[in-house]
């Protein structure tokens, strides 16, 4: 199933909708085709186009600061932020990014929870891979983290982060859930319907505060992942919600 939810979303995004127009382009050689993937690119790379959509994910959720955030029982921070490289004589792991991972170290040392849980992401074919929750628990251990530092069972997605954070803290128990805000929306919903009570901390926030300029008009290939992004967490969203 994880297969199916990593490649579904890639034939409605603007490149599998593309691809598809062209492959029916080569059969029916009607440039009508030809057409609407060059309209699809063009609307999907333009900057003001991606920033927009990555803005309706993110809403209502902005940045918040520590000190507005209440005590909890703990912080969990979900997967997402790493991947290794090197080869067979020496491999590492590296942050894509550290928001989530800095997120939780400040509000532990800010007190605002007395445990800090990481969840143990590890998907089929990153199975030579060390869970991802272990080698952030050894990193912040490195840093001198106060509290109990704690790391769920192996999970696949959002679904298994939280029924295995339920195995480590009591049921009804408050937690301080770090994701990045794209995917707050989808987060938040799955914890809560395992009867924690959520305060979200949202963090690696995708759109920004554009200025108008004429270079915004460029396509960009960053613009074409933010438009791609919209698609692939909206089919989570809906897969979600029908699902559970």
């Amino acid at each position: 199933m994880i297969y199916l939810h990593k490649i579904l979303p890639f034939f409605l995004s603007p490149l599998g909708i593309v691809l598809i127009l062209l492959i029916i382009f080569f059969f029916s050689r009607k440039r009508f085709y030809v057409f609407l993937s060059l309209l699809i690119l063009l609307i999907s790379t333009n900057p003001f186009v991606g920033n927009y959509l990555a803005q309706k994910l993110e809403s209502p959720y902005k940045p918040i600061p520590i000190s507005s955030i209440k005590e909890n029982d703990a912080v969990v921070v979900l997967s997402g932020m790493l991947h290794q490289v090197g080869d067979q004589k020496y491999s590492t792991y590296e942050f894509s990014d550290p928001d989530r991972f800095f997120a939780g170290i400040d509000l532990i040392k800010q007190q605002k929870a007395d445990k800090l849980i990481f969840t143990a992401g590890q998907l089929p074919w990153t199975e030579n891979w060390k869970p991802e929750g272990f080698v952030l628990v050894d990193k912040a251990i490195s840093l001198g983290v106060p509290g109990e530092i704690l790391v769920t069972d192996k999970v696949k997605n959002t679904y298994e982060e939280s029924i295995a954070v339920t195995k480590l803290i009591p049921n009804n128990s408050s937690i301080i859930l770090v994701t990045s805000a794209f995917h707050m929306h989808r987060s938040k919903y799955l914890f809560e319907k395992q009867g924690l009570n959520v305060t979200p901390f949202p963090v690696d926030f995708k759109s920004s505060n554009l200025e108008f300029s004429f270079l915004k008009f460029m396509p960009s290939i960053g613009s074409l992942g933010l438009t791609s992004m919209f698609i692939r967490e909206n089919i989570g969203r809906l897969y979600y919600k029908i699902i559970y």
